[in-house]
This record gives C-alpha cells, structure tokens and sequence, in this order.
C-alpha cells in the first residue's frame, strides 16, 4: 500500500534536557533578528515530528507555524528550540495587538500499518496497477484477447489472454457478426448477408464471431440486456440473462478456440469483467436454458463517496465513521506535576495523502501519501484506530495501533505588539 509505517523511524531525536539541567554543547548563535515574535520552547523528551501552533484569546488556531518538524526546521538555543511569528494567519492576514498563545504535539511513532484492499479486484500489492475501469475488449487477431484498462494517472494499460491451444488445429472460423442501427446480420464469403429474425422491441447493440462461428450479440430487449448466440445462419441457440439490479453487459469479444465469452459489465455501482465458459452438461431435448461456468472475474466497485462502498466493504461488521476520537497521551515529563493530556483527533484529506488533525485543526501528521483521495474516515475497533480511505478507485484500509504515542507542550503566552 502507499502507506508509511516508517514514517518516524528515520527521523532525529528531538528530546532536550529539562530547563534545570546544564547543556554541555554550547549554545548555537542566536537566529538573526526577525519582524514577529520570537518563540522558544522546550520539546518532550520523545523521538518524533512536532505541530506548533499559535491560538488567539478565545483559543481558536488561527496560524500552523511548523506540521511535521523536525530539529532541522528551528533553530536550537540555551534554553530550547527557537522560532519566529510573523504576526499573520493562516491567510496571511495581519493579526491585532494582543496576547497569543503557542503550543502543540508531538508526535512518536504511531504504529501505521496496512490491513486490506477494497472494492478494486485489480489491486494485490503495492504495485499493483491502479485500475479505474475497463475500456474495452476485443479479439486481436485469432489468438488472443485482449482487455484495455485506465489507469489513475489517465493513461491505459492493455492485458492479453492466449486462447491458442498448443497441439491443436484451430477450427474454421470464416463468418462475420454486424450490429447496426438495431439489427444484426451474418455475413460469410461469397453469401448474401443474414439478418436475424428480431421482436419489435429488440436491438442488437454490438456482436461478434467465436468458435464454431457461432454469432455473439448483446440484445437490449424490453426487460433488459441480455447476451444471445446464434448459429452462422441465424438461427437463435442460448441466452444470458441477468437479474435487474446485476451489472449489465456493454461489451464483449469471444474466442476462436473454445465456447468461452469476455464481458465488460456494468451497473449498480459495480463494472466487472468476466470470461465465461459453456458449460458441457447434456441438456433435455428442446432445453434451450445453458450451463455457464465463471472462470475468470474482476470487478471494480463505485467508491468516490464513502456511502457508496460502505455495505460492501465485506468486513465482519459494518464500518460506523466517527468524526473525532479522543486518545489519552503520554505524560510530559517537561511539564507541570509530569502532566497528560487528552487528545482529540480527526481525519481530513489533503493533497499528499490522509492527515491526522487535532479537533483544534493542527496538523499532527500525514497518515498516507495517496495523492487525490476523495474521502478518509476513521472509526475506534478495539484498541486500535481504524482509518479507510479512497481515491475513487480504491478503498485503502489500515490501522493505528499506537494512537497514544504522543505528547503536548506548551511553549507560552507571547505577546503582539502593534507596528
């Protein structure tokens, strides 16, 4: 998965000594003088990224001065890390005199792993190709079939089957399938052309030519769609019906080799693509109903919206989202009587991937780096943290199991003077 579980294993040790305690190296030069307010703040003794933010009066975040940082981004002093305030927002707007607070997370490692893939059978690995649907399906040449398939990125991919059977010689296969403007016709060399009897209300929206020369049509009919296969001259053999709510056919090729058929199905927020094969069961005299056996399926679910894909996650019970969970921290040795703090997080989109917040809006840190998500949402499940999300071609699941792995600082009240 696009996951990263090592987000914090690489990253430098943040911890200073308690304010109390002499530093041995010595102090780096002060940061040259800046507009703003200068910050300076000790971090948790802990290894990990920290989110500073500034809040005015009534508590409100109004400027996300560091997400994600490391010792590198500030500059370190005798007394701890040291930054600087611009006196702006968010939006860059200048903010009025007054008193402000800073403070913030850090974040240790949080045990971020992948569970499972959902609603895009394309998808197996990490380098699995990200499939959004599939395009097309034709026979190329007399061999092979072949599968068009569009990728995230907008190109397409192309996937072939070998319908050749070594060792055997491959059977006449000299007519021709036409569908247009509704009707179907047969054509073979040197004939005049067939056209199949049809009802009133019927129209052949695409056909084709497999083993046996038998004619292959998708038939839109009063009930539905439905695939038919007709004798060379005509003559009507089987059909494939399909339930109303089932993915209904829109394409399909067939093979030269064997009575198998590839389709191209689509509806009820599902496309699937699916290679059938006739089945060799003896049917009663005058039966025209057919045995057909799946082998081989694909089947790509609609999930731009979490709504869409929820009651077919195939989870044991049903994933409920909850907007925020609160998470109790670890105690901050650096802080008044080695407090703890209780957290309340939520997801949000971004982007680079999947963010965890505080309720507040500080960014804590990017859960995931799939770019383009639609949605994420989160649910507690036992004692770990469930997080889903999806891109519109794949819902990506994985956990936090070490959701407590943080700690809050407080780096002071400062004060905004006016210009």
């Amino acid at each position: 998965m696009t996951f990263r579980p090592t987000i914090l294993a690489a990253l430098l040790a943040l911890a200073l000594p308690a304010l109390s305690q002499k530093i041995e190296e010595p102090a780096a030069p002060p940061p040259p003088q800046q507009d703003g307010v200068r910050i300076t703040f000790a971090p948790p003794p802990m290894e990990g990224t920290l989110s500073v933010g500034v809040y005015n009066g009534e508590g409100k975040l109004i400027r996300t001065l560091h997400k994600e940082a490391t010792k590198k981004d500030f500059t370190v002093g005798v007394n701890g890390f040291i930054t600087t305030w611009d006196g702006k927002d968010d939006a860059g707007i200048a903010q009025p005199p007054g008193k402000y607070g800073v403070r913030g997370w850090m974040v240790g490692d949080l045990g971020v792993e992948g569970v499972a893939y959902h609603g895009n059978d394309w998808m197996k690995a990490d380098d699995s190709p990200r499939v959004i649907r599939a395009v097309g399906v034709k026979n190329v040449g007399q061999d092979e079939i072949h599968i068009w398939l569009e990728h995230v990125r907008g190109d397409q991919l192309e996937f072939s089957w070998s319908m050749k059977k070594e060792g055997v010689e491959l059977p006449v296969v000299d007519a021709i399938a036409i569908a247009e403007g509704g009707k179907l016709q047969v054509r073979k060399s040197g004939e005049p052309p067939i056209y199949v009897a049809l009802a009133d209300d019927e129209k052949a929206i695409t056909a084709t030519v497999g083993f046996g020369n038998t004619v292959w049509a998708i038939m839109e009919t009063a009930i539905g769609r439905e695939v038919r296969a007709y004798s060379s001259s005509g003559e009507f053999l089987r059909r494939l019906s399909y339930a109303k709510d089932e993915p209904a056919p829109q394409q399909l090729a067939a093979s030269m080799w064997s009575e198998t058929i590839f389709l191209i199905e689509e509806g009820g927020g599902e496309q699937r693509i699916r290679a059938l094969a006739l089945g060799a069961a003896p049917l009663p005299e005058g039966e025209k109903k057919s045995t057909w056996k799946v082998i081989y399926l694909k089947r790509i679910l609609a999930s731009a919206k979490f709504e869409e894909i929820a009651a077919k996650l195939g989870r044991p019970k049903p994933f409920v989202p909850e907007a925020e969970i609160k998470i109790s921290s670890k105690p901050n040795p650096l802080a008044e009587n080695n407090a703890k703090s209780e957290l309340t997080v939520r997801i949000a989109t971004a982007p680079g991937g999947a963010v965890l917040e505080a309720a507040d809006g500080l960014p804590l840190i990017h859960l995931s780096d799939t770019p383009g998500l639609k949605w994420a949402v989160m649910a507690r499940e036992g004692d770990a943290i469930t997080v889903l999300q999806g891109d519109g071609a794949l819902v990506e699941e994985f956990k936090i199991s070490k959701q407590s792995n943080v700690r809050s600082f407080d780096a002071g009240e400062y004060e905004l003077k006016a210009k």
